[in-house]
């Protein structure tokens, strides 16, 4: 088997897993916990911000401005449903424990629109423009999406990351 295939078969089986654990976790309680949310937050976060640089500020050079206002929307959307969505957030003690369970509609807004972006990049990078013959891998990959899409993604970054800092917050409330 082709070195290349197998990273992509692997790659996919990482990714469907951690979909599987997102979507389970839309829907049940889930322990607060400030280290594993400290953790998300920050890697959610520096993913996030690779994500914008590389939207706004391209390889190629320049400046993007339509990428700058998607990826400005994107982020403004994530934060605005991150509030929302911590309204709607249900919390119970067991113990000396804090529990949780996140809004399953909001959840799984954010985690349709994150599949949705993936598949039309994953359809983009299989089925390029132009000549696909003469195409590596690395421009199919860089070649496939729209300066618009990367606001799409921004949006799951922006609500998990305000998300989490809301919930983090939430339990220093609870604590104190």
């Amino acid at each position: 088997m082709n070195m290349q295939y197998l990273a992509m078969v692997l790659l996919i089986a990482i990714i469907g897993y951690r979909i599987y654990l997102r979507v389970r976790r839309t829907f049940v309680w889930q322990q607060l916990r400030l280290g594993r949310l400290r953790l998300k937050t920050i890697l959610l976060s520096v993913i996030g911000l690779l994500f914008f640089a590389e939207g706004v500020f391209p390889a190629e050079g320049g400046l993007h401005a339509v990428s700058l206002i998607s990826d400005i929307v994107g982020i403004a959307f994530g934060a605005i449903l991150a509030y929302y969505s911590r309204a709607k957030t249900a919390f119970e003690q067991r113990g000396a424990c804090w529990f949780y369970r996140p809004n399953a509609w909001i959840g799984g807004f954010v985690t349709v629109l994150f599949l949705g972006r993936l598949l039309y990049r994953i359809y983009g990078m299989l089925h390029p423009a132009g000549d696909p013959s003469a195409m590596t891998w690395a421009e199919r990959m860089n070649g496939a999406g729209s300066s618009w899409t990367s606001g799409l993604i921004l949006i799951m970054f922006a609500y998990y990351v305000t998300y989490n800092i809301l919930l983090m917050r939430k339990r220093r409330s609870v604590e104190a």
